[in-house]
C-alpha cells in the first residue's frame, strides 16, 4: 500500500508562512484590542462621573457647575466640602488619592500646567481622575487671561465652560499617555482639533483622555476623546 503524508520540508514551510502572517497581523490586532478596551473604559468613566454629579445635585444640591471650595494640594480634603473632591468622595467608590503627583500625567491640557500640582483620585475599578485642586466653578470665578486671582474657570455667556481634567482608564499602570489626534506618542495635551481630523494616521488612542465636567454631566474633551466616546 502507498502511504501519503507531508514531508518535513512541507511542514517547515507551512510553519514559516504561519509565523510570517502572525508577525504581520498580531501587532495590529493587539493595538485594536487595546483601543477597544480604552474606549470602553472611557465610556464607563464618563457615565460614572455623570451619575455622580446628577446624584449629588439631587441629594446635596450642587454639581460640577457650583463648586465653591478650592482645595490646596497640601490640605487634607474633606468629603463634606463643596469641592470637586467632596462631590466625588461622597458619590463614587474612591480607593485612595494623592496630591502633588507627576507620575501619571505630563500636563493638564495646557503647556503651562505644572504636573506636580495635580490632584489624583483613584477609583475602585483601577481608573483615576487628575485635576487642578484649586478648581472652582462658581459664577464669581474669573475667566482665564483676565489677570485676576483665579484663572481656572472659563465663562461663556454666563455659563460655566466646565472643569478640564484627565481621566486615566487604568490608573497607575502604563503607558500613561494622553490620547490625541496629533500622532504624538508622549506628552500630548488633549487637542481641540475637529473630530473629522482624527484620522487613522494621526490618531493615538492610549489610556488617558481629556474630559470636561460641566453641570450635571461629564463629556469628552478633545478630538481623540470625542472619537473614542462616539465610536
Amino acid at each position: 500500500m502507498k502511504k501519503t503524508g507531508f514531508t518535513l520540508a512541507e511542514v517547515l514551510i507551512t510553519l514559516a508562512i504561519i509565523g510570517v502572517v502572525a508577525t504581520l497581523t498580531l501587532p495590529a490586532l493587539m493595538t485594536n484590542t487595546a483601543e477597544q478596551q480604552a474606549k470602553t473604559a472611557l465610556k464607563k468613566g464618563i457615565n460614572t462621573l455623570t451619575e455622580a454629579a446628577q446624584m449629588n445635585q439631587a441629594i446635596a444640591g450642587f454639581d460640577y457647575a457650583s463648586l465653591t471650595t478650592k482645595m490646596s494640594s497640601t490640605d487634607k480634603p474633606s468629603p463634606d466640602e463643596q469641592s470637586l473632591y467632596g462631590l466625588l468622595a461622597t458619590r463614587t467608590s474612591i480607593d485612595y488619592q494623592k496630591s502633588g503627583t507627576s507620575k501619571l500625567i505630563t500636563n493638564q491640557g495646557t503647556a503651562e500646567s505644572d504636573p506636580s500640582d495635580n490632584y489624583v483620585i483613584f477609583f475602585r475599578d483601577g481608573s483615576a481622575l487628575m485635576f487642578d485642586p484649586e478648581i472652582v466653578s462658581s459664577s464669581s470665578a474669573a475667566a482665564p487671561g483676565d489677570g485676576s486671582e483665579t484663572g481656572t474657570t472659563l465663562m461663556e455667556d454666563n455659563l460655566v465652560y466646565g472643569i478640564t481634567a484627565i481621566y486615566d482608564t487604568n490608573g497607575s499602570k502604563g503607558p500613561n499617555i494622553v490620547s490625541n489626534c496629533k500622532a504624538e506618542a508622549l506628552g500630548a495635551a488633549p487637542d481641540t482639533n475637529d473630530i473629522g481630523e482624527c484620522t487613522t494616521a494621526k490618531r493615538v488612542i492610549k489610556d488617558q483622555f481629556g474630559v470636561r465636567l460641566r453641570g450635571g454631566y461629564a463629556v469628552p474633551n478633545g478630538a481623540a476623546a470625542r472619537w473614542a466616546f462616539e465610536n
